[in-house]
């Protein structure tokens, strides 16, 4: 966040943004100078203990990672046990932490099924959107702002639809230019991801599913909000330093006690991962999502058509800069360093992906452009600064219109160190913050506003 700063986003480093990140949080083990406890997101530690968790801990320690008690604290690389958005037990998303309880309000109205055709701009202001629900197109009008919160892939489809964009590229599908907007759709960033499988000879959650097991772990959700029914895919994690001694980490090491297949499809561009369709295997294994955290390669999303019910065109860049390759290949090798410590080596079998046949840089190369894939954390497509080519201001405006703001990932300038749903909600608070002239820059101010 301070590096978002330096990049012309005044108001968005570290201190400024620890309020609203704080406010947003209700962490399981209670407030601190870094963690929230009473906001309406729960964070909680994953409920489902297993020795493997344990043994590839410990194997990290040994391997040269400092045990890290809260990587979401004061310091983030290290080891850690993982986090969740979860209340007991179950997904704690912002439709249950947020939505939910505002859908009471009688100033709030929530029309689902429906698509929004274009934000509605009249004298170079934005006065509400254009909305299709089942056959019938309505328009919602507001007499302050609009905020426009569609996500990095929706929200550039909708300045684009709305006369908002690169001129050229509006004119081509016949849409009036409002606003000549070259960076709307550009910056496309994306955390590019692999796996690595090992065989065990310790029973994982996968082959654990007798018809006892699925009693014994159905009694543990029901009654504790814990065990396997709970469990997420990351169970541990290893934040990878830098190599230029910077205090962010390089590379993520997202651990899972159980081994599952990627399902997808070969094709003339590659192999296609389906990120729906995840499978497990018959045999005891554990599973670890490799992730390059900063990546340099930038893709773009252009209309598809004038139609908005049409998809825009996604082109990203994945391990376009040797860079995001680079770091792959050595978060892998870290990795390997894991397998082998004296902690985990006994209970390792074999290597199943990419495996052990995978050693020179060249062939490690060819395994990433085959099996690579995205991390579902697209961001920076209407990004933040500024500078003359940023699609908003720092207080979320959307430059050459009024009464528009963009308060969703698309206006992160870089991708974040790790999963962007926290920092996507954070955004939020903070664009409440702006649209109400809410001031916040003292650590504790968040809790003190939600008491």
């Amino acid at each position: 966040f301070d590096h978002w700063r330096d990049l012309g986003c005044d108001g968005w480093d570290y201190d400024s943004l620890l309020p609203a990140m704080r406010r947003a949080e209700s962490y399981e083990r209670g407030p601190s100078p870094f963690r929230g406890g009473t906001g309406p997101q729960s964070v909680s530690h994953v409920h489902c203990p297993h020795p493997m968790t344990d043994r590839f801990v410990e194997a990290a320690r040994q391997a040269g990672h400092t045990f890290n008690p809260d990587y979401n604290g004061e310091v983030q690389v290290g080891v850690a046990y993982a986090q969740a958005s979860q209340r007991r037990g179950l997904r704690h998303s912002t439709a249950r932490s947020y939505l939910a309880p505002s859908r009471r309000r009688r100033n709030v109205t929530v029309r689902t099924h429906a698509l929004v055709t274009r934000v509605l701009i009249e004298g170079g202001r934005a006065i509400g959107v254009e909305y299709r629900h089942g056959n019938v197109t309505s328009e919602a009008r507001c007499r302050r702002e609009v905020l426009l919160s569609a996500g990095s892939l929706a929200s550039p489809k909708l300045l684009m639809l709305s006369g908002i964009g690169p001129m050229d590229h509006l004119e081509d599908h016949g849409i009036e230019v409002v606003v000549d907007a070259p960076g709307v759709g550009q910056n496309l960033q994306e955390h590019p991801f692999c796996a690595m499988q090992f065989l065990v000879n310790v029973p994982t959650l996968n082959a654990a599913l007798s018809f006892r097991d699925l009693v014994r772990h159905g009694a543990d959700f029901l009654l504790r909000g814990a065990g396997p029914a709970t469990s997420p895919f990351a169970h541990a994690v290893v934040f990878g330093p830098a190599e230029d001694g910077t205090t962010w980490p390089d590379y993520q090491l997202i651990f899972g006690p159980f081994g599952v297949v990627q399902a997808g499809d070969s094709t003339s561009e590659g192999y296609v991962h389906d990120v729906h369709d995840m499978r497990r295997l018959p045999v005891a294994a554990i599973t670890v999502a490799v992730c390059a955290l900063h990546p340099r390669s930038r893709g773009i999303l252009t209309l598809r058509s004038a139609r908005a019910e049409d998809p825009p065109v996604i082109r990203h860049q994945l391990l376009g800069d040797a860079y995001e390759r680079r770091t792959l290949v050595d978060a892998c090798r870290a990795m390997r360093a894991i397998v082998g410590s004296d902690a985990l080596a006994p209970f390792v079998v074999a290597e199943q992906v990419p495996g052990a046949a995978v050693q020179s840089d060249g062939e490690w190369d060819s395994y990433l452009r085959q099996f690579a894939i995205r991390g579902q954390h697209p961001v920076g497509t209407c990004r933040m600064g500024s500078d003359d080519e940023a699609v908003v201001d720092p207080e979320l405006r959307v430059r050459g219109v009024d009464g528009l703001r963009v308060v969703d990932a698309s206006v992160m300038p870089t991708l974040t160190s790790g999963n962007t749903n926290a920092p996507a909600v954070m955004i939020g608070e903070r664009g409440a913050d702006l649209v109400i002239g809410r001031t916040m820059t003292a650590p504790t101010a968040g809790l003190a506003a939600r008491r």
